[in-house]
């Protein structure tokens, strides 16, 4: 998979990896995956939602733009990720009958594509989903290589992510 991804991304990526095992602090940790993804795929937003099983709910332990989201585990883009465990990747948001329009809505942004994954654990198990919102050139769509880069850098983070959520 690695060769498929620029030599600059991927010494990006690499980097990040060095850095979480550096950091202890759970937000500091969240902050620099998020922020990370955001530079390297030139991306406007980054959402990281976990799944809560009490509430059957998908809530957002790291969101840009507002403070917190909750929506329900079985409507929206997000829930199709984590109940399937498959990579949606839309260029055109507003066509998908899994759009849900209530979070842009109430926060005044207008959502163009959607990158979206799910984050997997130990096991096969499914921690939660990586959102990535909108190309911050407002004119391109995700690619094969979002999603190749996206799909790595989960791949690497999955551990620190379900360590931070056993500690949490």
């Amino acid at each position: 998979m690695a060769k498929n991804i620029s030599d600059r991304k991927l010494n990006r990526l690499l980097e990040l990896n060095k850095k979480l095992g550096y950091e202890n602090d759970f937000s500091k940790r969240i902050d620099l995956i998020s922020n990370t993804i955001k530079n390297i795929l030139n991306v406007d937003r980054c959402t990281i939602f976990i799944h809560d099983g009490n509430s059957k709910s998908m809530w957002s332990v790291y969101i840009d733009g507002v403070s917190y989201i909750e929506v329900p585990d079985n409507e929206g883009i997000t829930a199709e990720v984590y109940r399937t465990k498959k990579t949606i990747m839309l260029n055109n948001v507003q066509n998908d009958p899994n759009y849900n329009s209530i979070i842009d809505e109430a926060s005044g942004y207008i959502t163009k594509c959607i990158l979206s994954v799910p984050i997997m654990g130990y096991g096969g198990k499914i921690l939660g989903v990586m959102e990535l919102i909108n190309k911050i050139d407002g004119h391109s769509g995700f690619n094969e290589e979002d999603e190749k880069v996206l799909g790595y850098v989960i791949n690497h983070i999955s551990a620190y992510l379900e360590i931070m959520m056993q500690e949490k």
